[in-house]
């Protein structure tokens, strides 16, 4: 996340694995002179490039529109056609030269064409203002250049068009069966796309592809319900969390299914990289929802509905979510870093879910502290950063929410403190006995090993 705190961590690192003959000397030397000399030079041209292919693609259409009066129609057509081929063949011809960045940004440009071509033609003929359907055939150009070229630009703007698409298709509870078919095969080329073409904003951009889909089935499920805030607050919850807990666990169940099956195939640097991405999405979301199940909930809804979780947007995540935990709970047999991972999260998804059950301050707020202390010390033993940060973020929420509420009472800030330090002596001394329990049932080897997984 900061580069300097990255090269701190490396030159520790790296002194740490030549010590134990990891990485030679000079591996460790080479590695170090290649952290000083990047500073994010080398990709500047290529970002420059991508702003520049944006400002001449807006360039060209604000000069058609200057001049539409003046440009006959078919002149129209065929401009954007040739424009369209040119692009797409001046991509190819940098692709058999090896240029992949600057073929890449002119099948961007190409896909933005096209995009523009969309506009013009309704324009040209008069058609009716349909935002859906323009979203969903730019979708389907950019799916289309995407797949057949690689290309990571124009994955981007069909990702765009895909999110468009699920604000602006038909109302809620109106959308017929193949609208979310397609919605999910958009959703299922999108991330396919990020794990073989492996790009940080391809992989953030499916994951809230994801989101949206998610979010448009729930909507929809709730319009048709016609249910009470009651009933929706339960949905968000139960799904909410079912659906970020999938996110993070769904990597760890891999790893796992692959140390207890040795003949599968080792996953590739793509997966590997949408697997990181999703845990850190799902790690942030679940952090947020403690805090909201704790801080609002209470505040929208006098008693939340139980039978929200029936819902199916609520029933198959949450019930995939246990099942998954429960997996890697029984799978992580002997691992204590796995155990730990998989009891932080399934605690965290009983904080979140325990409004339904309950609405008293005091177990709520006893439950959620609990599960946000058991993150932070989640995040420090996996030693993330990005993870500490949302559960240190959380954690301080959630104490100024309690402070705030107690703070017109000595005995409430009495309760308060006390409560908040009988929970991290208690989770200290647990992890201190679980630690030390590790370090005498495991050797060398296998310590290395478990801290892989």
């Amino acid at each position: 996340m900061f580069d300097w705190a990255y090269r701190k961590r490396l030159k520790d690192d790296l002194e740490a694995w030549v010590a134990k003959g990891w990485v030679t000397s000079s591996g460790a030397a080479s590695i170090l002179r290649e952290q000083e000399e990047e500073d994010g030079r080398s990709r500047l041209p290529m970002a420059l490039a991508g702003i520049g292919m944006v400002c001449v693609a807006l360039a060209l259409f604000a000069f058609i529109a200057a001049n539409w009066a003046a440009i006959p129609k078919t002149a129209k057509l065929i401009g954007i056609a040739a424009l369209l081929i040119a692009s797409h063949a001046a991509a190819a011809r940098m692709a058999l030269r090896g240029k992949k960045g600057a073929a890449d940004l002119l099948t961007g440009f190409a896909t933005l064409v096209f995009l523009g071509g969309m506009a013009l033609v309704g324009q040209i003929f008069h058609l009716p203002e349909d935002w859906a359907g323009g979203a969903f055939l730019v979708c389907l150009g950019g799916l289309a250049a995407a797949w057949l070229t690689g290309s990571k630009a124009s994955l981007t703007v069909a990702a765009v068009a895909a999110v468009v698409w699920q604000f602006t298709r038909e109302g809620l509870g109106q959308a017929p069966l193949v609208e979310d078919i397609l919605g999910l095969l958009m959703l299922a080329a999108v991330f396919v796309h990020a794990i073989i073409y492996p790009s940080r904003l391809s992989r953030w951009l499916a994951i809230s592809l994801l989101w949206v889909t998610y979010g448009r089935w729930f909507a929809e499920t709730a319009e048709i319900a016609s249910a009470g805030d009651d009933f929706g607050v339960a949905m968000a919850l139960a799904g909410g969390g079912g659906l970020a807990v999938l996110m993070l666990v769904l990597d760890p169940i891999a790893d796992l299914f692959v140390k207890w099956s040795s003949n599968l195939p080792k996953r590739s640097h793509g997966h590997w990289l949408m697997g990181r991405s999703l845990q850190d999405a799902g790690f942030l979301v679940l952090c947020t929802l403690v805090v909201v199940a704790l801080v609002l909930v209470p505040e929208i809804s006098s008693g939340v509905e139980a039978a929200g979780m029936l819902a199916l947007p609520a029933l198959i995540p949450f019930l995939l979510a246990v099942l998954l935990v429960t997996c890697g709970a029984v799978l992580s047999y002997k691992t204590i870093k796995s155990q730990g991972f998989f009891a932080s999260v399934g605690f965290a998804l009983v904080a979140i879910i325990l409004p339904i059950a309950t609405l008293n301050a005091i177990l709520l707020a006893a439950i959620s502290m609990a599960s946000l202390v058991g993150l932070c010390a989640l995040a420090t033993w996996y030693n993330n950063r990005f993870w500490m940060l949302c559960a240190y973020l959380g954690l301080t929420a959630v104490s100024l929410w309690l402070l705030q509420v107690t703070i017109g009472s000595l005995l409430g800030q009495s309760v308060f403190f006390l409560v908040a330090g009988v929970l991290l002596l208690a989770v200290a001394i647990w992890l201190a006995r679980l630690i030390a329990k590790s370090n005498r049932t495991t050797g060398p080897g296998s310590e290395a090993q478990e801290t892989a997984q």
